[in-house]
């Protein structure tokens, strides 16, 4: 999906969900659901099971994806994966979608003639680009730790799922190489920074200001012998820290004082998350604390 039409389908005030998250959701008190170019085949048996709640099936297409006559340029694998959507198409057509929206006159045009089902209506829409809201407060919850990390990684997914689910004021930051990337795409407003040296980010943790820092530990021999330099980072940062309740930070850190120890449960991390954002003065207080110990050091 691109910036825009994101934008756009924010602006009519839906309710944009990835496809991964669309296989979990209940459609409950929803009668219309917008589907946005591709429909992977997981997604369909997902659209058999609302059928009968949802009574109006969406298309959204800005690109002609049903004609593979004028993509003799492209790739051979990717005509190959068009080729098969198209067939998906028209299964789609035949039985579920009821109307198929597009971004140009032109591309309608095609549409209303590659498609075997007269009874779609083609709308054309209105993609003037909406201004964000520049009013609107961004929190910055990080995670510092690399893409060796990787218990820690995987248990962060669904508390960042979550907390985006909760909230649409926050920008997560992560460093990970690009093998991460496919694991954390489809998580909304989630900035992926490539590794750096340990002397850029030094002078990153410098520039740039967090308001959390989340610090998870995995139980494990060798990461009860880590040293817990990361409170200095995560400090440098402007940020409040919450941390495992386990060593090498258990012994550490002071708990409600220069940092929050929790236990490694989803749904306590999340609420605390949230009370901190919602608390800008427990934020000050926390890292007015940790900013002493660290000067003192």
């Amino acid at each position: 999906m691109t910036p825009t039409i994101f934008y756009w389908l924010k602006k009519l005030s839906l309710k944009v969900i990835s496809s991964k998250q669309f296989l979990n959701y209940s459609g409950k008190n929803y009668k219309t659901i917008i589907l946005v170019r591709y429909v992977p085949l997981q997604n369909i048996f997902k659209l058999i099971a609302l059928k009968r709640q949802a009574t109006n099936i969406i298309l959204m297409l800005d690109d002609n994806l049903l004609d593979l006559n004028i993509c003799s340029e492209l790739p051979l694998l990717y005509k190959l994966k068009l080729f098969l959507k198209i067939y998906c198409y028209q299964f789609l057509f035949k039985f579920f979608i009821t109307e198929i929206w597009v971004t140009s006159k032109k591309l309608g045009y095609k549409v209303q003639k590659k498609i075997l089902n007269n009874n779609i209506k083609i709308k054309l829409l209105d993609l003037s680009y909406p201004q964000p809201q520049s009013n609107k407060i961004i929190y910055k919850i990080a995670y510092l730790g690399t893409s060796s990390h990787t218990l820690e990684l995987k248990w962060l997914k669904p508390l960042f799922e979550k907390i985006q689910s909760e909230r649409n004021d926050c920008l997560i930051e992560i460093y990970v190489d690009n093998k991460w990337r496919k694991f954390f795409r489809d998580i909304p407003r989630l900035k992926m920074i490539h590794p750096m040296d340990w002397e850029t980010f030094y002078i990153d943790t410098l520039k740039r200001k967090v308001d959390i820092v989340v610090n998870p530990i995995i139980s494990s021999k060798f990461n009860s012998f880590r040293s817990p330099t990361k409170f200095f980072d995560i400090t440098r940062l402007g940020a409040v820290g919450l941390y495992s309740d386990l060593e090498p930070f258990n012994k550490f850190i002071n708990n409600n004082h220069d940092g929050i120890l929790l236990k490694n449960n989803i749904e306590d991390w999340t609420k605390e998350i949230i009370y901190l954002l919602d608390n800008k003065k427990e934020r000050e207080r926390l890292f007015s604390n940790a900013l002493k110990r660290l000067v003192n050091n």
